[in-house]
């Protein structure tokens, strides 16, 4: 399997980086004009959209359009078939949002990086000490993060502009799903509820709703509405794959290079996620071992404490356990493209993209 970004990956993320890097020079601009202050707030996230990012719900979103709008009969039955710089702006719609979603995620969890970066709260409350400026530095910081990350919620709403009525009505699901997964994390975590039941439902609107499936179903849609059966299909696709998306996260969590992943490994572990990794070891732990899981959701974590958790992780088998339900999901989605009414390669590259969520290493 590719650990590589495939080229149906990558060449949507060109398209539409090179439309969100348009966007903020062109929204920067105009602010600017009215005073430069206002245009900071736009530059803050120009930053966190050009750190980097897999932009795989823009390539699924464009590939449900594609495979739609190529497949046997396609033409047939559409609405008003749209330009491609509709797909690419709902592409950069989804980047905008997950940009949202982070930032305000990183405020949540007391993130210090993001992307080999430090997080937009951190930059901020910073600025605010090395300009000598009066207030808290950590309330300033989390306050400018809070609003850029509206903004940029906002421009996300915006592309989405010209999208007709049946990809909106699953923009606008995919972003009360998205909110309430996260609360449901949230919760999950300060309440100590690391069953598989709460990891496997928090994975599913975090993951494998918003990552795959509402991408794969929006951009189907963005000719007309799309078949009820078309977009069950592309669920059965979508959910497994979805799954096996969040536990390498997982994995990569607690296993991955920093430098690669972009931030502290071990952080999912002081935040007390609620996993199916951690799940699958709680449940095999022998007595000593379940002591030291015990210490999941602690954030004094020390690096000897991670270590010797994520030793346990591997020695119950969760590891392994996990690594197995990946293959098989991944299995299950791909098993699912062949039956799409799409063309080849349309499917071609819906298999490519469930191969690199597979065995990508960030």
């Amino acid at each position: 399997m590719p650990s590589l970004a495939p080229p149906q990956l990558t060449d949507v993320a060109v398209k539409v980086e090179r439309r969100l890097t348009d966007l903020v020079a062109e929204q920067s601009g105009v602010w600017a004009s009215f005073d430069g202050r206002l245009a900071e707030a736009v530059d803050e996230l120009g930053s966190v959209l050009s750190s980097g990012g897999k932009r795989l719900r823009a390539a699924f979103c464009y590939w449900g359009w594609h495979g739609r709008r190529h497949g046997p009969g396609g033409g047939l039955g559409f609405g008003s078939p749209c330009d491609e710089s509709v797909v690419v702006d709902a592409g950069a719609a989804f980047e905008l949002l997950q940009a949202f979603a982070l930032i305000h995620d990183d405020i949540m969890d007391d993130s210090a990086t993001r992307r080999g970066r430090p997080t937009v709260h951190v930059s901020q409350a910073r600025r605010l000490t090395a300009e000598g400026w009066q207030g808290e530095a950590r309330r300033f910081g989390e306050g400018v993060a809070i609003l850029v990350g509206d903004l940029s919620h906002a421009y996300a709403d915006q592309l989405m502009g010209s999208a007709p009525d049946a990809a909106r009505r699953i923009w606008d699901e995919l972003r009360i799903e998205l909110n309430l997964g996260q609360y449901l994390d949230l919760r999950s975590a300060a309440a100590g509820q690391l069953d598989g039941d709460t990891a496997l439902r928090v994975s599913t609107f975090k993951s494998a709703l918003y990552t795959i499936v509402r991408p794969l179903q929006l951009g189907a849609s963005l000719d007309g509405p799309a078949g009820e059966g078309l977009l069950a299909l592309l669920e059965r696709y979508g959910r497994p794959l979805g799954r096996a998306f969040q536990l390498r996260d997982d994995l990569l969590g607690v296993l991955g290079d920093e430098v690669t992943i972009g931030k502290p490994v071990g952080d999912d572990l002081r935040e007390g996620k609620p996993t199916e990794l951690a799940a699958v070891a709680i449940d095999r732990a022998d007595p000593a071992q379940a002591r030291l899981l015990a210490g999941i959701g602690r954030r004094d974590l020390s690096a000897g404490d991670v270590a010797a958790i994520v030793g346990v992780l591997q020695d119950t088998g969760a590891v392994g356990e996990i690594n197995n339900r990946i293959t098989g999901l991944v299995s299950e989605a791909i098993d699912v493209a062949a039956d799409l009414p799409f063309d080849h390669e349309s499917k071609g590259a819906l298999v490519a993209l469930a191969e690199y969520v597979a065995a990508r290493n960030s």
